[in-house]
């Protein structure tokens, strides 16, 4: 490939990531309910999204979910910000808080990853969300021996690799398809994609987009000197 094919490769790269937006599950992407669901549903479950009282108190949201009746407790969100080829995104697990939000339950909060229907696992570790407050917990997408397929076959790697759907559910042991029922209810807050990336400096839209002219006039520059030396030689 020449230097300048090589260079003009660079230009795109470098305009493409700071105008562009994230296709894919994305390291250190937050959701944290400010406007919506965050595509959360459940089969069975209520899922509110409540508009006060999440991880930052008033005036911040979470996501509730809930059982009036003995049934399956859980929802799953297909959200592309959440879900996808994890490893190839460069995503190592999620991190999230959990409250109890009624009486104290005795939940077991699981984790669930991978294709829908196909090849799905869930988290052997189960988390007690706290009755009254908020408490942080995170999974680990890299240690398979912390995972357990619950649905169809297939391995955890390719599981990870085309995940359609994240999962937060009630369940006891044994873990199968069909979770234990329970009338009871959690909340949901603050799910971040791990790992966290370092933090840059804040750009603004109108400097992403002066950013990108310099680039493109750096190149330019560049490109003019590549040929003014070729014509020398």
């Amino acid at each position: 490939m020449s230097s300048m094919a090589q260079l003009s490769i660079f230009v795109l790269a470098a305009v493409s990531t700071f105008a562009g937006g994230a296709v894919a599950a994305t390291p250190g992407f937050v959701e944290d309910f400010t406007t919506n669901t965050g595509g959360f549903a459940s089969g069975q479950s209520t899922v509110t999204r409540v508009t006060s009282g999440g991880v930052g108190g008033a005036g911040d949201p979470f996501l509730e979910v809930s059982t009036a009746t003995p049934v399956f407790l859980g929802a799953f969100s297909q959200a592309p910000d959440l879900n996808g080829n994890l490893p190839a995104d460069g995503v190592t697990g999620y991190s999230f808080w959990l409250r109890d939000t009624g009486a104290d339950e005795n939940l077991e909060i699981h984790v669930g990853v991978g294709i829908q229907n196909v090849n799905f696992w869930q988290s052997l570790q189960g988390f007690a969300p706290p009755t009254g407050s908020w408490q942080q917990f995170s999974v680990d997408l890299t240690q398979p021996s912390q995972w357990v397929r619950i649905i169809g076959s297939g391995t955890f790697a390719a599981a990870v690799a085309g995940s359609t759907n994240l999962l937060f559910r009630h369940d006891f042991f044994p873990y199968m398809q069909q979770p234990d029922p329970i009338a009871a209810g959690f909340g949901l807050d603050r799910i971040q994609v791990l790992p966290v990336p370092a933090e840059l400096p804040a750009v603004s839209g109108s400097g992403r987009v002066a950013l990108a002219l310099l680039l493109v006039t750096i190149a330019a520059v560049a490109a003019r000197g590549f040929r003014g030396a070729r014509s020398a030689g």
